[in-house]
């Protein structure tokens, strides 16, 4: 059965049926085939591709988000499977490799004319303090996925992800400060590539995502704050912070 499509939304705001599971590799295995078969019509008919799209990653909706950046051996795989991907899809739009992350927390959430918080201060201080609790973890990262527009690896990470997510959370809340949520994050994929208009061969596309390919492991050292563009082609990386 090949690893799931998933929608950058779906990938994050479906919770698990139990707790124990959500960053459970079965869970999350399950997760993304279950999108496949929901989303497998919709890239039939050429998927729902934004014309506008590179306008769009380019334009002033900006976030604040707690996100991991990925190594450069890990990086260089996917950017060699995007390779391939541009071959067949030219016309999408392709991450650069220094642009790849995992969104470990979406503080402040994509709006429009959003401008860095005056109080900023005040959220490097919930980011430092809660990756001082935190160990280095682990994510491999097996399989390539897709949605009706965008195409991205998966990841499969260590508990430690999960508790520095629900921590960022219970302190940010406990100073008082604003938690903006697009959904409640729990995947831990890398999208590396968006639909502008139509897939110009959905069967070839469906095959090149479903061969098996791993991009390897890396471990997480370090968790960046960053206000950037929905793509991170647009950013100010306000700190990176060592786990403990």
């Amino acid at each position: 059965m090949p690893l799931g499509i998933l929608s950058c939304n779906e990938a994050n705001n479906i919770e698990p049926m139990h707790q124990s599971e959500k960053y459970s590799h079965s869970f999350l295995f399950r997760h993304y085939a279950s999108i496949l078969e929901n989303n497998r019509s919709i890239i039939l008919e050429g998927g729902n591709g934004r014309i506008d799209f590179t306008d769009y990653a380019e334009d002033k909706i900006m976030s604040l988000v707690a996100l991991i950046r990925i190594s450069p051996q890990v990086s260089s795989r996917i950017a060699a499977f995007e390779d391939r991907l541009k071959a067949l899809e030219p016309d999408m739009y392709f991450y650069e490799p220094q642009d790849y992350h995992i969104t470990a927390l979406d503080i402040l959430k994509g709006k429009r004319g959003r401008t860095l918080p005056e109080n900023i201060d005040k959220y490097v201080e919930v980011v430092k303090f809660c990756s001082s609790k935190i160990k280095p973890f682990e994510i491999s990262f097996e399989g390539v996925s897709a949605s009706d527009n965008a195409v991205m690896v998966c990841g499969y990470y260590d508990e430690a992800l999960e508790q520095l997510r629900e921590m960022l959370r219970a302190e940010l809340k406990h100073r008082g400060l604003t938690l903006d949520e697009r959904y409640r994050t729990f995947s831990s994929h890398v999208t590396f590539a968006r639909l502008c208009s139509k897939y110009a061969d959905p069967q070839k596309f469906l095959s090149l995502i479903s061969e098996p390919v791993s991009f390897g492991t890396m471990t997480v050292s370090s968790i960046e704050l960053c206000f950037h563009s929905w793509c991170d082609a647009k950013k100010t990386v306000i700190r990176t912070f060592p786990l403990s």
